[in-house]
């Protein structure tokens, strides 16, 4: 330890004895951080003056003039006058061909032009042929690397504030068009408009009153129609059950069935499948009463109440028909003559048929109480009875043709009118099964999907009558405006600021931001890169001006003067002359530069301890490898420069860089700054200091012991180099 300090001692004598000396140290001290507060000074705000690039802006839209609104507007004219109040960049406002050749010379760094057809393009949006409105930029990228990238920005700012001007003025324009409508509340026409307009709500009102009256009777001819499907599908069960017979009478049943589409649509066709089963149910009925009469194994007794169950069967078709026939004479179908005539036409054979089958019943009726009679008596009943059942059969055959050939055709499009509500009709009956039981599963579904029909029309209904209701309410306060003459709602309701509402629809959405860490100033910014590329500058100078060998003559009188000694006598001059740089370059940014610093002596403390260790691995590769040394330090100076991020994210920098960036003593040392100028974030600015004394242990390894492999070789290398006479 005597001799490391003696060595530091005479050192610092032989300095202070010569006064050439004390000048070398001084400059060795002051040029780094010269370098540091140039550049900083350079781009301390360089964006705050981009008012000093000149961009040339021309114009030569003819305009445009709007035929059917009296709208007169040039596009380019106000993005020229915008620009007279926009400091961003130092705009020059000349003709096309100047702007141009100004770029090719040199004059100018960009240049703007606005085409003759601007304006009428940006209005073609109102037409059939929309032509995309383009600004033309010119920019010259060989006068500066940095220029051309700031005058983009102006580009864009500019195609944002046309679009912005553009939405702004035709806001305005449109809404000034409306405000026009308000003006009329002071004329004596304000109350025919008003008047018009109620006059139009109220047959709106009207209308959807009489759809949801139409909906309502559709509603109720499905609910019958329902009904038809319940009885028969019932009677065509017990029927199976009553006789071997009646099973070929149910397959004719699905016969008469297969004729019908596989899905069937509408309401319409409900009813005609309710027809068709009635009429079935006539037919089986003829069969079941020869049955019955032609049966020996029958008493008397079974054959009467075989009617009597016949007889409450039809009971149950003439309610259902009835329900049918009310339902089809509440049908509203206003003064439409022809409408009428077909209402009237099936209603009218509806109740002839009901006629007909409530005679039929009452003649079963009395056949089963006669049948204890004579048996000649019994045969006159049964012919009766089959000529009712024929005419019966015969009536709803009637019906059915008559509902095919003039009603159906006309429910049908009144079901066409319903829009989504009558493609639920397609659900009305499912895939006929074989046999009867799929007859009788067939006439359940079709009364399920009846069910769901009869519900969609009912909420149809309720939405046409809520629909109805508050287009009543609005003419009612419709009304008492007239009565009052006080228009002031209608008034507000389209009244307001234009410019304010054009200004919102330009931009509806604002940008917040909130900097979680603000650095007032780029030179701040950019203060750690410099500061921390200075101090290894300082570094290089040291090994540069300064010997790194200590000779024979400053150890004299030295007592065996070991190689890590001279190593660590030398490095303490090196050590010093490093702080003094370091402390110069960090007190002037403070001070001098007055840089944004939240935490002024931690700053400094990163700035000495960046010093140490930068001056340390300079000195030990200039003592292992002499000129190499000093050459490999000038190496790692260009990669740290490049890859350590001081100006760029890293990750916009190539793969090599992004490899060795963990690997670069910069990086930490300007991590550790930054902390101190924008804010502390945990323990970041003590992790950094951390990793960068990584690379003085590494260092020092090498100075203390992995050197002394490699000296004999390093002093044959600079005899070689001293034999050339030039190095």
């Amino acid at each position: 330890m005597k001799n490391i300090w003696e060595i530091f001692r005479r050192d610092i004598k032989r300095i202070k004895n010569n006064v050439i000396a004390m000048i070398v140290i001084m400059g060795i001290t002051v040029v780094p951080c010269l370098y540091a507060w140039f550049n900083i000074a350079a781009s301390w705000d360089p964006y705050g003056n981009t008012g000093n690039l000149k961009v040339a802006v021309a114009s030569v839209d003819e305009g445009y003039e709007g035929s059917l609104i009296p709208l007169q507007i040039n596009m380019g004219d106000q993005v020229l006058t915008s620009l007279r109040s926009n400091s961003q960049l130092d705009w020059v406002f000349t003709g096309r061909k100047k702007a141009i050749d100004g770029v090719k010379s040199g004059k100018y760094y960009a240049a703007i032009v606005i085409p003759k057809d601007f304006s009428s393009n940006m209005m073609s949006i109102f037409s059939e042929n929309i032509q995309k409105p383009s600004i033309t930029y010119y920019s010259n990228a060989k006068e500066n690397a940095i220029a051309p990238k700031v005058t983009d920005k102006g580009a864009s700012a500019i195609q944002r504030q046309v679009n912005e001007v553009f939405v702004e003025t035709i806001s305005d324009t449109v809404i000034t068009a409306f405000k026009a409508v308000t003006n009329v509340a002071d004329q004596d026409g304000v109350a025919a408009i008003a008047q018009n307009l109620a006059d139009n709500l109220n047959q709106i009102g009207s209308d959807l009153s009489a759809a949801s009256s139409t909906l309502s009777s559709f509603s109720g001819m499905t609910t019958s129609a329902q009904q038809l499907l319940d009885t028969t599908g019932s009677f065509l069960k017990e029927t199976q059950e009553h006789s071997k017979n009646t099973t070929d009478s149910l397959k004719k049943v699905k016969k008469s069935f297969s004729g019908i589409d596989e899905t069937v649509s509408g309401a319409t066709d409900g009813v005609n499948a309710a027809i068709n089963s009635g009429k079935e149910f006539y037919d089986q009925m003829s069969e079941i009463i020869d049955s019955a009469f032609s049966s020996n194994s029958q008493s008397a007794d079974d054959v009467a109440g075989t009617l009597n169950t016949l007889a409450s069967r039809v009971q149950k078709v003439i309610d259902s028909y009835t329900s049918l026939k009310s339902a089809i004479d509440e049908i509203n179908v206003g003064n439409n003559a022809q409408l009428n005539a077909l209402k009237g036409s099936i209603s009218g054979k509806l109740g002839e048929t009901i006629a007909t089958q409530t005679e039929l019943r009452d003649k079963l009726k009395s056949t089963a109480s006669s049948l204890q009679g004579a048996a000649d008596t019994a045969v006159t009943d049964k012919a009766e009875l089959d000529k009712l059942v024929k005419s019966s059969a015969d009536s709803l055959a009637g019906i059915k043709t008559d509902f095919e050939k003039n009603v159906k055709s006309s429910l049908d499009e009144l079901g066409d009118s319903m829009g989504d509500t009558s493609s639920n009709l397609n659900l009305l009956m499912d895939r006929l099964d074989e046999g009867v039981d799929g007859v009788y599963d067939l006439s359940t579904s079709a009364s399920a999907d009846l069910t769901q029909i009869n519900t969609a029309l009912n909420h149809s209904c309720n939405l046409l009558n809520t629909a109805a209701e508050k287009i009543s309410n609005t003419t009612g306060k419709i009304g008492e405006m007239q009565q009052s003459g006080d228009f002031s709602q209608l008034e507000e309701l389209i009244s307001g600021d234009s410019n304010v509402i054009g200004e919102f629809l330009a931009a509806p959405v604002s940008l917040k931001t909130n900097q979680v860490y603000k650095i007032e100033n780029y030179g701040s910014s950019m203060a750690p890169f410099y500061s921390t590329l200075s101090i290894w500058i300082g570094g290089i100078v040291l090994v540069a001006m300064l010997k790194t060998g200590v000779s024979s003559k400053c150890t004299e009188g030295l007592k065996k003067v070991k190689p890590h000694q001279e190593y660590l006598g030398r490095y303490l001059l090196f050590l010093i002359v490093g702080l003094l740089q370091s402390t110069l370059i960090c007190l002037g940014d403070l001070l001098y530069l007055g840089i944004q610093c939240k935490h002024p002596f931690l700053f400094m403390l990163a700035g000495w301890f960046s010093s140490i260790v930068y001056v340390n691995i300079i000195y030990t590769l200039t003592v292992s490898f002499g000129d190499i040394g000093k050459a490999v330090s000038v190496v790692l100076l260009v990669m740290q420069v490049a890859g350590s991020g001081g100006t760029f994210p890293i990750e916009v920098a190539p793969a090599f860089f992004k490899a060795v960036y963990p690997l670069l003593p910069f990086v930490h040392s300007m991590a550790a700054l930054r902390e101190t100028i924008g804010g502390m974030y945990g323990m970041t600015y003590w992790t950094e200091l951390g990793k960068l004394g990584i690379f003085l242990i590494l260092s020092l390894i090498l100075g203390l012991l992995l050197r002394k492999p490699v000296i004999r070789m390093n002093e044959a290398f600079a005899e070689k180099l001293e034999e050339t006479k030039i190095m």
